[in-house]
């Protein structure tokens, strides 16, 4: 099968324009994952692009697309029709094809029974009051001028779309029939209708109802019918379980959302680290520690009283990590991801396995003689709870555009990690000695162990 995809920027700089991620360096992480993990399964993934897209994805990345093709330019359509370019690209396929967008990705091939079917796309919608109160304030704005089976369509209690994050299919013919009004209705309107949500209107819905005037049956990635605000993260965004799962999509607003990006991070980094150096290359003031034979030194800090002594150590702390070899660091971040993801799973962290102390955690102790608005300041930092106890402060450095990670460290947290100090040990071995004199607390300590794990203060030990 063919596969295509599409990044149109509108005359933007990726380097600067997020795209609607949290930062532009996500977007790019993005792009690079997807296009990765589709040249995993297919040998011809083909690239519809701009000029700006092509410096940045090919020139800058050398993402491995086997086809470039730049089709596009600033004055394609208004910025907020971003679904133009995508449709056009499905027009231009002289061959059963599918197109993926740069925020999906396929740890594992799409199945043969979908991959024949005539028409393709990644899930049916049924419309709820999100999609009307959508559809009825951009009837509000513009004059727009619609073929008469999509005005009765809106008129409809629920309005049905498509999800087209993946689109596609054997039936060329239809499918260049539906872009070729899709395209005149964006023509027709586009001059009044400046409002971003028409894209759901010409692709999306027009496909739905198109399809359904011609009784042609869809297949889809997923069965049965998604409410069309009802895209979870746990369906769709789960990035811990990136080897497990088959099909990722950070649709809308969890691109924004920082646990996903930073897993976006994550996984790039485990599964393609040169390509994730490429990616990070482009933002060094975000990501300093990625470059050199050594570890960047973070620009040092500057607090005034009263946790001006908390950032000293912090100070210090990068003044010692600047010794560090990166591919030391390299190997203990993979081992702390590795432990996100194993302590997140019941079947995956077993009692036999064996954890040791992050080598690179250090630990302030808060002084007794803070007062309650500087502990509260710490509060804040660190996102704690207002009633939350701050006598500890864990601290390692990450490789990420975080450079570090900053705890509280409770107190069974801190037992556990004295437990361990500077040798390996099993969890099982871990939980015997913690609980021995109460089998009740058993449960307890291993969620602390999970919690640590999570965190990267403890990570996986192989050589035991």
């Amino acid at each position: 099968m063919r596969i295509v995809q599409t990044f149109w920027t509108a005359g933007r700089d990726p380097l600067e324009h997020a795209f609607g991620w949290l930062r532009p360096e996500y977007n790019l992480m993005s792009w690079t994952l997807s296009c990765l993990s589709l040249r995993e399964h297919y040998d011809e993934v083909a690239l519809y692009t701009d000029e700006q897209g092509k410096h940045v994805l090919i020139d800058l990345l050398h993402l491995p697309y086997t086809e470039v093709n730049v089709v596009y330019d600033e004055t394609l359509c208004p910025p907020q029709h971003w679904s133009y370019a995508k449709i056009k690209t499905y027009s231009l396929q002289t061959k059963p094809f599918l197109h993926i967008d740069g925020d999906i990705y396929l740890p594992k091939p799409i199945s043969e029974d979908v991959i024949n079917a005539p028409l393709i796309a990644q899930s049916r919608e049924t419309g709820t009051e999100y999609y009307r109160q959508i559809m009825d304030r951009l009837l509000q704005e513009s004059d727009l001028t619609l073929p008469g089976y999509i005005e009765e369509a809106l008129k409809e209690e629920s309005i049905a779309s498509y999800n087209m994050g993946l689109f596609g299919g054997n039936d060329l013919d239809f499918i260049h029939e539906y872009c070729k009004e899709a395209l005149a209705l964006c023509d027709r309107n586009k001059a009044t209708c400046l409002n971003g949500n028409f894209n759901l209107l010409f692709e999306q819905i027009l496909f739905a109802y198109k399809t359904k005037q011609e009784k042609l049956p869809v297949s889809t990635i997923f069965p049965g019918v998604f409410n069309d605000n009802g895209y979870t993260a746990n369906d769709f965004c789960q990035l811990e379980e990136y080897p497990q799962r088959s099909y990722f999509h950070l649709l809308g607003g969890h691109k924004r959302n920082r646990d996903i990006t930073e897993s976006l991070e994550e996984v790039l980094f485990i599964n393609y680290p040169e390509s994730y150096r490429a990616v990070t290359a482009l933002f060094p003031y975000l990501h300093p520690r990625s470059f050199g034979e050594g570890t960047v030194c973070i620009p040092l800090m500057t607090a005034d009283e009263p946790i001006k002594s908390y950032i000293e150590f912090l100070n210090e702390a990068e003044r010692s990590g600047s010794v560090l070899s990166m591919k030391d660091l390299t190997e203990v971040e993979s081992k702390r991801i590795e432990g996100r993801y194993l302590s997140r799973h019941d079947d995956k962290m077993s009692e036999e396995l064996a954890v040791r102390i992050n080598p690179y955690l250090k630990c302030f102790d808060v002084p007794t003689t803070w007062d309650a608005a500087s502990l509260q300041r710490m509060r804040e930092r660190l996102s704690c709870k207002e009633d939350a106890p701050v006598e500890r402060i864990a601290v390692i450095p990450t490789l990420s555009s975080m450079t570090r990670k900053e705890f509280v460290l409770y107190e069974l947290e801190y037992q556990i990690l004295n437990r361990v100090k500077g040798q390996a040990m099993r969890v099982s071995d871990l939980l015997d000695s913690l609980a021995s004199k109460s089998a009740e607390m058993r449960p307890l300590w291993q969620t602390e162990i999970r919690i640590l794990l999570n965190e990267g203060l403890l990570i996986p030990y192989h050589n035991y």
